[in-house]
């Protein structure tokens, strides 16, 4: 972690300094020659720079983060919540929804397994919760991109949200709606045939270095695309969208600007690295924080693309009371944030 806070620290205090500001100067306004006052230019320059920086920090902290977790067994985890009291096991599960980097649709899986293994579903819900909405690789780029200050309060709420939301769901009996197969395999854990082991104590460092390689460099391969897609929205956003609009429609002094934003989100699908440049953006034109940060929200962890895959493991009501639940918990916490952050 000393690591990962000196990396950060090193891009927030001397970013201006940095290679990534020097290789932007040099490809916008030596190579091709366009000048900084311009929309195009300001446009590229924001562009090249972002993608550069994202790049960099995802390689580097993705790179120590699997290191690290390849000593995190996972069976002994779940076997871990099981024993542990109710809120506790609701507040451990957010937390590990925090630490791996699911989007919605991988986290769903996951969610599955949960049950299969026989941790409560209220638990497991705490998981599916947290999981898209905390990505520990995007939010270590979050930081970098907006300060420690406030993604550490994005991390908070968001596992609050885990928690408490899977706590309320198992109390109201909502895992009365899970399709049918879910609801047996809850009942009868025993039932799935599958059973894993893990041996992860017998792996040499230089294995799990290299492991650890394999795994950064695959990763990278597969979100570079969506993290052009957003940085370059971003980048259009910054050069072509007048500030006056955001300060207008997104502004905080907007009441209506935080519900329309969690609608907003809900239509679209992305993960929250390809999200975070956009944000940025945002940001940067006037739109009040929590404004932004709970479009994020929608967009990771309330999109109809989840809400499609969703309907193979729960029933339709319970969709219903997740979507209800979701939105009316972002629309308060957009909120907060505004009162906290503004």
């Amino acid at each position: 972690m000393y690591i990962l806070a000196y990396i950060l620290k090193t891009v927030n205090s001397y970013g201006e300094k940095t290679m990534f500001i020097k290789l932007a100067d040099i490809i916008v306004y030596q190579i091709f020659g366009l000048a900084s006052e311009t929309k195009l230019g300001s446009s590229l320059h924001f562009f090249v720079y972002d993608v550069f920086k994202i790049l960099f920090l995802l390689f580097s902290i993705i790179l120590i983060i699997s290191f690290l977790r390849s000593y995190i067994d996972n069976n002994k985890f779940k076997k871990y919540i099981e024993k542990q009291p109710k809120l506790l096991a609701h507040l451990l599960a957010s937390v590990f929804g925090a630490v791996t980097p699911f989007c919605s649709c991988s986290s769903i899986p996951l969610f599955i397994g949960f049950i299969e293994a026989g941790i409560p579903f209220g638990v497991a819900m705490s998981f599916l919760i947290t999981s898209p909405i905390i990505n520990e690789i995007a939010m270590l780029v979050l930081a970098g991109i907006l300060g420690v200050k406030i993604t550490l309060i994005y991390i908070s709420t968001g596992i609050l949200v885990g928690t408490i939301g899977g706590f309320i769901m198992e109390k109201l009996g909502f895992q009365k709606y899970l399709q049918e197969y879910l609801k047996i395999l809850e009942k009868n854990p025993n039932s799935c045939a599958c059973s894993c082991k893990s041996n992860i104590d017998g792996i040499t460092i230089k294995t799990r270095i290299k492991n650890s390689l394999i795994y950064t460099i695959d990763l990278i391969k597969k979100i570079w695309l969506f993290i052009i897609i957003g940085v370059g929205v971003g980048a259009f956003l910054h050069g072509y969208v007048p500030q006056e609009f955001f300060i207008k429609y997104m502004g905080e002094n907007n009441l209506l600007a935080i519900p329309m934003a969690v609608i907003a989100g809900i239509p679209l699908y992305a993960d929250a690295t390809t999200i975070i440049p956009i944000a940025q953006v945002l940001i940067q034109k006037g739109a009040a924080i929590g404004t932004v940060l709970v479009f994020m929200m929608a967009v990771v962890g309330l999109s109809l693309p989840e809400m499609i895959i969703l309907s193979r493991v729960m029933k339709k009501e319970l969709i219903i009371r997740y979507v209800i639940f979701m939105f009316t918990t972002f629309t308060i916490i957009g909120y907060f944030y505004n009162f906290v952050l503004c």
